[in-house]
């Protein structure tokens, strides 16, 4: 024990909090005591460890009147998948529970996201939950889930929002991620796709919670500016290859349109010709922007849902979508969006929708009446379901 804790004494002296997480996966459960979870085959003499350090701390046997829950992320950066869980928790703590998100950046403030209603905790002050028992632990993604097998719950959930090893080239690392879900959770994940593929790969049953729209938030919206142009929007952070944020823009350069983008983390190149570029936008000015422009053209290679192409939908727009996997939970090409394969087809997509104002009003209704039947109380109810099932 003495040894660990001497070990990452040295290597916080090497490296900042802040990279040492970054780099090594590193979880922090303060109190000067630390753990972390870099190789797979010390994952269980380092649960081992985690035991005799929480042993003192209480294990809920039964329901409780208010059952505690607990979400633990990665951190609180803008991200779909975090929009996602702080949606869940607001409607659980609505709904009567005690609602708790950690985080493991250690950071609580959530600017971009206007509809925090539940306390974040960083995970060095998670002890006065631990004290009181935590009923249900969840682990939102690859990096959360060794730190919610560490720490005493009475259920121990695991939300898989992706493979997250498609994320990575690192053979290791991903190897490492895949060992996660190997783990003995319950699995909760909101894309069916992922249900048969945890099922397939991992032999894992897992409970589908489908993703909801805040429809209060996302409907049309008047105009930043007034349009001279067809508008294209090009969404999705630049500092991430597979999101395609240079496949989209090289696909309408040479288009005769206004290009907005938005990004959440990087900048386009200066030699890009973009006509208005917004960075790191909160959630509720999003639809101002979806309202600007007449199509989002979406061309990631990797996603789980892919959020901006429905609330385009639901702001009055027409993606273009590059044919990913979770995007057929709700798109249907020809009715409410146009499904591409390829680049070529994505430029040809923007000019058939400029010269053809049928085919855009066809998709503009369509993609209205789609976004009408994602609320999130059918998502609330299909969690709380899985919550009082035990």
């Amino acid at each position: 024990m003495n040894n660990i804790l001497r070990r990452i004494v040295r290597e916080l002296k090497k490296n900042s909090l802040k990279d040492f997480i970054k780099k090594t996966s590193f979880y922090y459960f303060g109190k000067g005591r630390f753990l972390w979870a870099l190789d797979i085959k010390d994952w269980e003499k380092k649960k081992k460890i985690s035991g005799e350090l929480f042993s003192q701390y209480p294990v809920r046997n039964s329901v409780q009147k208010k059952q505690i829950i607990v979400f633990v992320i990665p951190g609180v950066w803008i991200s779909g998948g975090v929009s996602v869980i702080l949606h869940h928790a607001n409607m659980l703590k609505e709904r009567g529970y005690g609602v708790f998100v950690v985080t493991q950046d250690l950071k609580t403030d959530i600017p971009w996201y206007s509809e925090q209603k539940v306390d974040v905790i960083p995970m060095n002050k998670i002890w006065a939950l631990l004290e009181d028992g935590i009923d249900i632990l969840v682990a939102t993604g690859w990096n959360s889930a060794p730190t919610v097998d560490f720490l005493p719950a009475r259920r121990k959930l695991y939300f898989v929002q992706s493979d997250e090893r498609q994320f990575y080239d690192d053979v290791q690392l991903k190897k490492f991620v895949g060992k996660t879900y190997e783990q003995p959770f319950e699995y909760v994940t909101m894309a069916k796709w992922i249900a048969k593929w945890l099922y397939d790969e991992f032999g894992h049953s897992s409970k589908y919670v489908p993703n909801g729209l805040d429809t209060d938030i996302f409907k049309p919206a008047p105009s930043l500016e007034k349009k001279n142009k067809f508008r294209v929007l090009i969404e999705g952070p630049v500092s991430i290859p597979f999101k395609g944020v240079e496949n989209a823009y090289n696909a309408v350069k040479d288009i005769d349109c206004d290009i907005w983008m938005a990004s959440s983390n990087g900048r386009p190149p200066k030699e890009w010709k973009i006509d208005r570029f917004f960075e790191k936008v909160p959630l509720h000015q999003m639809p101002g922007i979806y309202s600007s422009c007449d199509v989002l053209l979406k061309m990631s290679t990797v996603e789980s849902f892919s959020y901006p192409p429905l609330e385009m939908m639901a702001c009055g727009g027409v993606p273009i979508i590059l044919n990913v996997t979770g995007i057929e939970e709700y798109a249907v090409n020809e009715k409410n969006c146009l499904v591409i394969h390829s680049f070529e087809e994505a430029k040809n997509a923007v000019e058939r929708l400029m010269r053809d104002d049928e085919l855009r009003e066809t998709l503009i209704l369509g993609g209205l009446e789609t976004a009408k039947n994602w609320g999130w109380k059918h998502s609330a109810d299909a969690l709380e379901q899985i919550i009082v099932s035990q």
